[in-house]
């Protein structure tokens, strides 16, 4: 239980903060907190699956599900110290997360709503910066993420909310950097990919909300 309230304040503070509205420039991403256990599962409600891989020892895996139908995936290779921690609430909502490399990959996931679907991979090749880093949150239903990030000191601060957005974005290399925040229903897709720096800082709002 200590490491479902850990994961889950990190989790609701990120979802708390005004990401962009009373900053200019991005904010870095810190390593999400978790407990000392390699993996720590717990599932509430019916038809969850979860299934984690982990290669070597140091990695941790950390995932909690409330719904029902709900699928979330880990895999991390590699002899980097790799941090995953996915939260979903709601229904059919669906997660897989990969991190290999040498270095830190991080990441935090966390979905609420129905429907919503988030790919994540990143390949940290050094420990600069934290290498890739990442946060993800999604709050409405039938939300599409899709990040890739290859290189160290990547970063991201991925934020939707609302329903049936779509949101691609690869970095590439290192020091790319990048806060994409949407705020409303049935928003375009901008397929970001940075390669070797150019941080980025985007809103898309049309006053929805997700629920």
């Amino acid at each position: 239980m200590k490491n479902t309230l850990s994961s889950m304040t990190v989790a609701s503070a990120m979802l708390a903060t005004a990401p962009l509205a009373a900053q200019a420039t991005f904010s870095p991403v810190t390593p999400p907190a978790t407990g000392a256990e390699n993996v720590f599962i717990e599932q509430i409600g019916n038809e969850n699956e979860t299934r984690v891989e982990q290669e070597n020892d140091g990695q941790t895996a950390e995932i909690r599900q409330d719904g029902t139908g709900n699928s979330a995936e880990i895999t991390q290779e590699g002899d980097g110290g790799h941090i995953a921690v996915v939260s979903q609430t709601g229904d059919g909502n669906i997660v897989g997360l990969g991190q290999q490399g040498t270095g830190l990959a991080s990441a935090l996931v966390v979905q609420e709503g129905n429907g919503n679907t988030v790919l994540l991979s990143q390949n940290s090749q050094s420990s600069l910066t934290g290498a890739n880093l990442a946060e993800v949150a999604q709050t409405g239903a039938a939300n599409t993420l899709n990040l890739v990030q290859d290189g160290a000191d990547n970063q991201a601060r991925l934020i939707q909310s609302g329903d049936n957005n779509t949101l691609t974005a690869t970095q590439i290399n290192s020091g790319n950097r990048l806060e994409w925040v949407q705020n409303g229903s049935g928003l375009t897709d901008l397929e970001i990919t940075q390669s070797g720096g150019a941080e980025a800082l985007v809103i898309q709002s049309n006053g929805g909300g997700g629920g």
